[in-house]
This record gives C-alpha cells, sequence and structure tokens, in this order.
C-alpha cells in the first residue's frame, strides 16, 4: 500500500511544472480538382490557377470558389509543360523535352489558349517571369541556363546562357541576380549585371539534391529532396551559408515563403509547414496529406497544392 501511495505522489510530482502541450495548428482541404496529367506547378492571376499539367500540358481552373474549382480551359501539348509564369494576356511554359524549351501561349481568352510561339533547342524544367521586366523570361534549361527574349512573343529567342555542372532544376530571379537550384551541384548563383565571363558568383553544396529556390530578404529557402527545408544565408553572395535545416518527412520539390513560414511540397509527404521565425532553428508547425506534392504557392489565406495524383488542391488554416 505505501508502495502504492509513493509512486502515485511522484507522478503527481513529477508532472507539476511540466509545460502545457500546445495545440497544433489544424489544416483542411477545401477543394480539389481532378487534372488528365501529373500537376507540377501552379501559378496564380486574379481568381485563375494556371498549371503546368505535365503530360495534361497546361490546365486553367477557375478558383473563384475554393470549396468548387474547376477547369475552364486547357492547351494541350505533345510535350510534357512542367513549369509555368504568366504575365499580361501570356503563359510562358517550361516543355520537358529535348526539343522542348520555352513554349509561350496567348491566354487573353482563358477558354481556348492558343500557340504563340517557342524556342525549343534544350529541355525546360522551370521558369521565372518577373511581372516588371517586360523583355524576358528566365529559363531553368537542364544543364543550361536560358535568358530568353521575348519582346516578340511569336519569335523567343536566347539572349545569354550559360552551362551549368549540375541539372538545374529550379530557378529564382531577383533583380539581377539570379539563384539556381542545381540537383546534386547545390545552389549557383549569377549576376546578370556582370558580362559572361564574371557572371558566375559563387555555389554552395547541399546535402541531397536542390530542386528549388525563393529568396526571401537576406535568405535563400531551398527544397533538397532528402534533406528537405535549407535556410542559407545570402547576404554575402560570393560566400553563402547554410545556416538553418529542416528534414521534412517525403521528398522536397518546392518551396514557397510567406510571412514567418515556408510552404514545402514534400512529395509523398504531402504539405509540409516550417516556422521560419528563426532562421537558424525552423520548426514544424503543420501538415496535410496529398498523394504526392510536386508544387505549392500561397495567395490570401489559401495554399494551393499542385499534387501528381490529385491534381489542383486548395488547403487553408482551420480557425476554431
Amino acid at each position: 500500500m505505501k508502495r502504492t501511495i509513493l509512486i502515485i505522489t511522484l507522478l503527481i510530482l513529477s508532472s507539476c511544472g511540466r509545460p502545457e502541450v500546445q495545440d497544433m495548428p489544424e489544416f483542411e482541404i477545401l477543394g480539389t480538382c481532378k487534372l488528365p496529367g501529373y500537376a507540377k506547378r501552379v501559378v496564380i492571376k486574379d481568381n485563375l490557377a494556371y498549371v503546368a499539367d505535365d503530360q495534361g500540358g497546361l490546365q486553367i481552373v477557375d478558383i473563384t470558389v475554393p470549396e468548387s474549382i474547376y477547369v475552364i480551359g486547357e492547351y494541350e501539348s505533345e510535350k510534357c509543360i512542367v513549369g509555368i509564369g504568366v504575365r499580361d494576356t501570356l503563359a510562358f511554359c517550361a516543355v520537358l523535352h529535348s526539343q522542348g524549351g520555352l513554349r509561350i501561349i496567348n491566354i487573353a481568352d482563358p477558354t481556348t489558349p492558343t500557340f504563340v510561339g517557342e524556342d525549343n533547342w534544350y529541355y525546360g524544367y522551370d521558369i521565372s517571369v518577373p511581372e516588371d521586366d517586360t523583355n524576358y523570361v528566365y529559363v531553368a534549361g537542364g544543364y543550361w541556363f536560358v535568358v530568353e527574349d521575348v519582346s516578340y512573343p511569336q519569335y523567343p529567342s536566347f539572349v545569354r546562357r550559360f552551362s551549368s555542372p549540375g541539372n538545374i532544376r529550379g530557378i529564382f530571379v531577383q533583380d539581377s541576380i539570379v539563384y539556381l537550384a542545381c540537383e546534386q551541384m547545390g545552389l549557383q548563383i549569377f549576376n546578370l549585371a556582370k558580362p559572361d565571363s564574371e557572371a558566375h558568383i559563387s555555389w554552395l553544396d547541399t546535402p541531397s539534391n536542390a530542386r528549388d529556390v525563393m529568396v526571401c530578404a537576406d535568405y535563400a529557402y531551398v527544397a533538397d529532396g532528402r534533406a528537405g527545408l535549407l535556410i542559407i544565408d545570402v547576404t554575402n553572395l560570393a560566400e553563402p551559408e547554410i545556416v538553418g535545416q529542416y528534414d521534412t518527412p517525403g521528398y522536397a520539390n518546392e518551396v514557397y515563403v510567406k510571412g514567418s513560414y515556408a510552404y514545402i511540397a514534400d512529395g509523398d509527404g504531402g504539405l509540409q509547414i516550417i516556422d521560419i521565425t528563426d532562421p537558424a532553428e525552423p520548426v514544424f508547425y503543420g501538415e496535410v496529406e496529398t498523394s504526392y506534392a510536386n508544387g505549392v504557392l500561397v495567395k490570401d489565406s489559401l495554399i494551393f497544392v499542385a499534387d501528381r495524383d490529385m491534381g489542383l488542391v486548395v488547403i487553408k488554416e482551420k480557425i476554431e
């Protein structure tokens, strides 16, 4: 009896002062739109989502009502569309094929997108289409980084190109600085304000395969395959330095940063949301199970995931 009382007393004492476990935020899927291909990337303009749907071509989805999203137009492609950017009335597609590269689609009428022009001498994986840069788009082209002049969209042509020691899968452009996620060769940084011979600034090896990169303030956030999320200090472009890492459960394919959070399209790990308030100590914030997350984008309070099997998925944090 005394032994029983002692054990109970010790259990009570050990629980005193234990910090309360805070409830983790919950997220819910509001809507899905099944697509004919394998959704890779998504961008949003107004109330329309433009999805690079691999062999499903370009799919245009009305997201006006997040709970009921649906395809309003599509561009069928004989070659796989895996990257997408939109500017004005044009969609710029990265086409994954030896005769793929860049393809430009007129989306003035989103219900009937039409072919405009292409530059097709390389493989296209990803594309950056800055809103304020009306003459150029920037393409991750496998072992080439390509600057395309699209002043005349019927006849796009490269004006600069740089070879890469790694397979470029993701690209981010900020002013004249270009950040390239080069799979086994990590992060490569270029300065387009310099002549070709001086444009390459630096590179940083990463633990796994760098698949995507996004830059905010002084940090580059890299989706690094099996290594998850890497946070890299790029204050000194000549000497980038890894300052934080979060090992996600799946395969980090794309990263999108907004505010204090990094949203990871994590393959079979679904959507992973990481609190990056302290870049040196990123911590888990939330997750949503999807089949296989390839791409992610956040607009207002909604999270959009391009999922290989589920298509386009709309997610929101639950508010109690």
